[in-house]
């Protein structure tokens, strides 16, 4: 197994950009793993803020949606019983 060094700034960009070459950052934003996140944000700081707000929005998107199905269903259930 071939280890890359992540230790520099210019190790960890130059291993981002081969991980761009299979995917977009997009993709590369939601797939990747702590143990490249880590020497990212170590580089990037400014993204630990970023990342952690899109998070928190995800999550309550996520919730958003559960509630509107959860009452959604009820909504039609009630409307069917009448």
């Amino acid at each position: 197994m071939t280890v890359v060094p992540l230790n520099t700034e210019t190790e960890v960009r130059a291993f981002v950009a081969l991980c761009l070459k299979t995917r977009t950052v997009s993709k590369l934003a939601k797939v990747m793993p702590d143990w490249l996140r880590g020497p990212v944000e170590s580089h990037a700081p400014d993204l630990v803020e970023l990342r952690e707000t899109a998070e928190h929005a995800e999550a309550q998107a996520t919730k958003a949606r559960r509630d509107y199905t959860k009452a959604l269903g009820a909504w039609i259930s009630s409307e069917a019983g009448q």
